[in-house]
């Protein structure tokens, strides 16, 4: 338990390498996107939203991100899920990795799975290679193939595992159907309880912890970490998700964005940190009378929705200005590598205090000026 913060990084470092290296792939996002049970994608599948559900069938890669997600059509690739909710009952035939809070996994995984949450069951059929588990309560009555390494709070195994076993928890058990069949490492506080007809075949290593405040005190770090690592994983490949579906399913307006911020950075920077500024002390203004407070409300929800917007696209605006400085390039390119290379340059900023900070502000405000210039244009030409 004291090593799950290195469990979870593994685990985020998986998912911070899954594969937008494709150039053809289809964006679907909104409050509440859906994938239907009739629907094919031929290629790759990138889903984003509040309520996510992909009931299609997904030939390729599939990612899903957002508050709750249900993925109940085959994937013929990897599967990657990032939410709060998470049910999977797809069979998916390459790897699966996948970060939430509440995780059910009811369907047959071919490939290796990575999987980090809170509470995690997995009750399918088989996952097909390794498994590497880390959560607070982990229950797997899914036969693992491979080798497995978990980390969690309690932990109970119910079936079968083709490999070794390493295990680190509070508390071990091991069901009636558990049948480990190489090596059992483990570290807990106290030795594993075995219920009638669980069995280990190969060699059994116990370390204990012999401080169970300490462990405590270790297993809370390692939970506050893993969870701070986990959030970070979360908004990286929310924002990617987002910035690669604006980037590159609306190229032509985002290279008129880059432009825009880039050739007159301090007009847009002006332009933003007014807008930013005006903008939520007139809607509050508006609010004290009583005629203006429909004005107000409209106001203050346009400053937070203009806010999340610039937060999306500055990714793809960080991104093309560090790609022509490391390439120096006399363009600016709009793709998948200048996208993800701007949001790990935005959350790498927001992981440096006051200066990072500052940083996003200011490329955030720039981004937003940009964007309303863009929006000025549109209006004049109506005119």
């Amino acid at each position: 338990m004291k090593n799950i913060n290195k469990v979870l990084l593994s685990l985020t470092s998986v998912l911070l390498v899954f594969p937008v290296l494709v150039s053809a792939a289809e964006f679907r996002a909104g409050e509440q996107p859906s994938f239907a049970s009739g629907e094919k994608a031929a290629e790759n599948m990138y889903i984003a939203g509040g309520a996510v559900v992909s009931a299609g069938s997904a030939e390729k890669d599939l990612l899903v991100a957002g508050g709750t997600a249900l993925v109940s059509g085959p994937v013929g690739g990897d599967l990657f899920v990032v939410g709060g909710n998470i049910t999977v009952l797809a069979q998916v035939s390459g790897d699966m990795r996948i970060a939430g809070g509440n995780i059910m996994i009811g369907g047959n995984v071919l490939g290796d799975a990575v999987i980090g949450g809170g509470q995690i069951i997995l009750s399918g059929q088989s996952i097909g290679g390794d498994a590497a588990v880390a959560g607070g309560t982990v229950r797997i009555d899914s036969e693992i193939k491979g080798a497995a390494k978990i980390a969690g709070g309690e932990i109970y195994i119910n079936a079968p595992v083709g490999g070794n076993a390493e295990i680190k928890a509070d508390k071990l058990t091991l069901g009636p159907n558990a049948d480990i069949k190489g090596n059992l490492k483990y570290e807990a506080t106290k030795p594993v309880t075995i219920e009638e007809g669980g069995k280990v075949r190969g060699e059994t290593v116990f370390t204990e912890l012999k401080k169970p405040d300490t462990a405590k005190k270790n297993a809370t770090k390692g939970i506050i970490s893993g969870f701070f690592t986990f959030v970070l994983a979360a908004k990286f490949l929310m924002l990617l998700v987002v910035a690669l579906i604006i980037g590159l399913g609306f190229r032509r307006y985002s290279k008129e964005l880059v432009e825009k911020a880039t050739g007159g950075p301090l007009k847009e920077l002006g332009r933003g940190v007014v807008t930013m500024i005006v903008l939520p002390i007139l809607s509050i203004v508006l609010l004290v009378t009583v005629v203006g407070i429909p004005l107000g409300i409209l106001g203050l929800l346009s400053f937070v929705m203009l806010s999340m917007y610039a937060t999306m696209v500055t990714p793809i605006f960080l991104g093309a200005l560090v790609y022509k400085w490391v390439s120096r390039k006399s363009d600016y390119a709009i793709n998948w590598k200048t996208i993800l290379l701007g949001t790990v340059v935005y959350c790498l900023l927001g992981l440096v205090p006051f200066l990072g900070w500052i940083a996003i502000c200011v490329a955030v405000a720039i981004t937003l000026g940009a964007a309303l210039n863009i929006k000025w244009q549109v209006v004049k030409g109506w005119r």
